[in-house]
């Protein structure tokens, strides 16, 4: 008797140590291998990660200095930057701006020559301009060849969906700043124009209103924080840029 009760301890030890050789084992295993199976999920797409913020989107985007005031305008080629129509319309094609990269390595400060202005038969009344000016504001300027700085990226504006996550970079009042926010919709008092809640100032005009999701920019800040567009702000979608630009024959 007292021989099978040492036996049945025996056996009960020996399925104890088993079971715990297993447990080791798979953990073991899962240790090894489960970091591999996470990169190799990511290599192939299956799975993607939060997108990490580029700082160096913030490089091309440039303080505009004119005789009339402060605004933004971003690099799209190495010659070439987008503005807002109404941060240069005083002036006409030809005149000369000045430029400030103040997020670029060598706070690179340059001038400028206005290329193009888009035309609008919509003109301020009593400082008020209607919603319809808005859709075509848009200005180009043109510098010498600039190979220190990568220009930004043209996305498209028809892919961007309600709630995407963009991020505006600019020169409010002069000063540098960067703020996110959302795309609340894709229209604005019945235009075509994007509604936002990121955060813009006077001097912002002209910005980059860039997707965070992969950087590329889906709009030009054009109005926005004053009493009539109730703390929202609007950008000119980035494909309407593009026609404007193809019919003025202008290559970006």
């Amino acid at each position: 008797m007292i021989l099978g009760i040492i036996k049945s301890l025996q056996e009960i030890n020996r399925v104890s140590v088993l079971k715990k050789i297993r447990v080791v084992t798979i953990l073991f295993i899962v240790t090894i291998l489960l970091p591999f199976l996470i990169y190799l999920l990511f290599s192939l797409g299956l799975i993607t990660g939060k997108p990490t913020f580029n700082s160096e989107i913030q490089e091309p985007v440039a303080k505009v200095v004119t005789s009339n005031g402060v605004g933004t305008a971003f690099l799209i080629s190495p010659t070439i930057l987008l503005t807002a129509r109404h941060v240069v319309e005083n002036n006409k094609v030809g005149d000369e701006v000045e430029l400030f990269f103040e997020q670029s390595k060598s706070k690179l400060n340059v001038k400028a020559k206005i290329k193009y202005i888009s035309p609008s038969s919509f003109q301020p009344i009593n400082g008020q301009v209607p919603m319809d000016y808005f859709l075509t504001d848009v200005a180009v300027l043109e510098v010498a060849e600039i190979t220190e700085i990568e220009p930004l990226q043209l996305g498209e504006s028809d892919a961007v969906n309600n709630l995407d996550e963009v991020i505006l970079i600019g020169y409010p009042n002069g000063d540098y700043s960067i703020s996110k926010g959302n795309i609340n919709s894709d229209k604005f008092q019945g235009f075509n124009l994007f509604k936002l809640d990121a955060t813009s100032n006077p001097g912002n005009s002209g910005g980059p209103c860039i997707l965070k999701n992969d950087n590329t920019v889906i709009g030009i800040l054009v109005g926005g924080s004053g009493p009539q567009y109730q703390g929202e702000n609007v950008a000119l979608k980035i494909d309407d840029v593009k026609r404007i630009l193809d019919n003025a024959k202008i290559s970006y």
